[in-house]
């Protein structure tokens, strides 16, 4: 064993001193513009170098626990993080206060039902309404809230023939397009007659509550369970297919392993494009059409888990795949597909769920327990925590500058400046 001098004693304390001068302090502050809202918070240098008593819990036995996130770590010699765990808004960036403008704000404009989530939420502008799901067992109906009134009102939405549990949803052309993950036969909250239903993808007329099947098979074989998609300009529909559906029992055992495709319907072709990702959840398009972004939602493991245990019939496995990963879009005489995959994000929170993209190419993700926003390169711009698991987003309004939010809690509002979707 060596032993240490008097001066080597001082010099090694004074290399610890030296080692830790980086930490940032103080690692939040009340932003500039809203020193007299302690909803909005700002983070200083993106509380790269934390005091080295901060401690985060960590999910661990299989199930992931809603305080494994930034805003909950402890970090008692740093009084200062306290303002994060108290706030609403938590901006990571400038630009993060440039989107939420002079007064942002988070209404939760309706309690719902808590035995189910909510899902695939689109804004029809011809209804000024945005329709949603519940994808759930026995629930057979979706809902829709109607925004042209002096308030919002909310009621039971049925369409012909009915569909059971839509998890994804995009408007194009006027037409509402769907994943829907349940693949089980259900009485139709119409008249109790039995419909028969696959997983696939469906069109949807708002105008008159008409669905059509456009895909529901893969050369014979069932798909998982389409859980999003997104429309290109050329019509054609790209779209996740993971085993959620199995999860939460509307479908059957899962026989094609997870992956994304994209479908033509003017000839009813659909070609993989994309089988590497763990569980591909939400996808987007950049505005220009030339990056497409798809999100692992691997986290969620299914090996081994019996057919008779509690819902959602998946553990937690941290170590799983939770990043947002891009793509170069190549166009083809036989459609465009997707290369050069990368990853730009990694989830600071579960996994990212719905997924949008902005007007202006930032990108939106539904994450635990709350939405992220990064830019368009996957830098953190911005986080909302909204205090209940968050699985979808959805802009709506004349200017599509409201976020409406969906999850396992109550349906929520933020009034901010960003402006809405590519896709619209």
């Amino acid at each position: 064993m060596t032993l240490l001098t008097g001066v080597s004693v001082i010099s090694f304390v004074l290399g610890q001193a030296l080692a830790q001068s980086g930490i940032t302090s103080p690692l939040a502050q009340a932003c500039s513009s809203y020193s007299n809202n302690t909803d909005v918070v700002c983070i200083n240098r993106y509380a790269s170098a934390m005091p080295p008593s901060f401690q985060r819990q960590s999910s661990t036995g299989g199930a992931f626990s809603s305080d494994d996130t930034f805003v909950d770590t402890q970090v008692p010699s740093d009084p200062s993080f306290q303002l994060v765990n108290n706030a609403t808004f938590v901006v990571f960036d400038e630009r993060g206060s440039q989107i939420l403008g002079p007064c942002p704000k988070l209404d939760h404009v309706f309690a719902s039902r808590n035995d189910s989530i909510h899902e695939g939420p689109v804004y029809v502008p011809d209804l000024d309404a945005i329709v949603f799901s519940l994808p759930h067992r026995g629930i057979y109906q979706q809902q829709i809230i109607h925004l042209n009134g002096s308030a919002p009102r909310l009621d039971n939405y049925t369409t012909t023939p009915p569909v059971y549990a839509v998890n994804g949803g995009k408007l194009f052309n006027g037409k509402v397009y769907w994943a829907v993950e349940a693949g089980f036969s259900f009485p139709s909250p119409q008249n109790g007659s039995l419909v028969a239903q696959r997983p696939g993808i469906y069109q949807l007329n708002p105008s008159t509550g008409e669905v059509t099947v456009l895909l529901n098979n893969y050369f014979g074989q069932a798909f998982n369970s389409p859980n999003d998609l997104w429309v290109d300009i050329q019509g054609d529909i790209w779209f996740t297919d993971s085993w959620y559906g199995y999860a939460i029992n509307v479908t059957e055992y899962p026989v094609l392993r997870p992956a994304t495709y994209r479908f033509r319907p003017s000839t009813g072709r659909v070609s993989i494009v994309e089988d590497s990702i763990a569980q591909p959840n939400g996808i987007g398009m950049s505005p220009d059409g030339r990056t497409m972004y798809i999100s692992d939602t691997g986290v969620t493991n299914f090996a081994n888990y019996p057919a008779d245990g509690p819902l959602p019939r998946y553990t937690y496995n941290a170590l799983g795949g939770n990043s947002l990963y891009a793509f170069d879009v190549v166009a083809s005489p036989a459609g465009s597909y997707i290369t050069n995959k990368r990853p730009i994000y990694l989830a600071q929170t579960f996994g990212d769920d719905g997924f949008h993209v902005a007007q202006n190419g930032y990108l939106l993700a539904a994450e635990g327990g709350g939405v992220t926003v990064l830019s368009a390169h996957g830098e953190m711009l911005l986080r909302i925590e909204t205090g209940f698991t968050v699985n979808n987003i959805q802009f709506a309004g004349p200017e599509r500058k409201d976020l409406w939010i969906f999850g396992e809690g109550p349906i929520s509002r933020v009034t901010w400046d960003l402006v809405g979707m590519a896709s619209e």
